[in-house]
């Protein structure tokens, strides 16, 4: 029981902690922090719009991350 108990501590934290390391940090201070901290800002300002055009919003976003170099911020959209 203890053994089961100490491997479920490890995979929750594990899981818990993954996420942080998926993405680009944007609180940092550095230049990269910045710019995705940008491409996040316009992301959601476009994405708000009555008229918007998804596909077009979501393809800016792409490019903005990969501009950026953090090409993980945008999986999934």
């Amino acid at each position: 029981m203890k053994k089961f108990s100490i491997a479920t501590a490890i995979a929750i934290f594990a899981a818990m902690t993954a996420p942080a390391f998926a993405s680009c940090d944007t609180h940092a201070e550095d230049d990269q922090a910045v710019c995705a901290s940008k491409c996040e800002d316009q992301y959601l300002k476009d994405q708000q719009g009555w008229t918007a055009d998804m596909s077009k919003v979501k393809s800016n976003k792409i490019a903005c991350d990969e501009k950026c170099g953090c090409p993980q911020n945008s999986k999934g959209l």
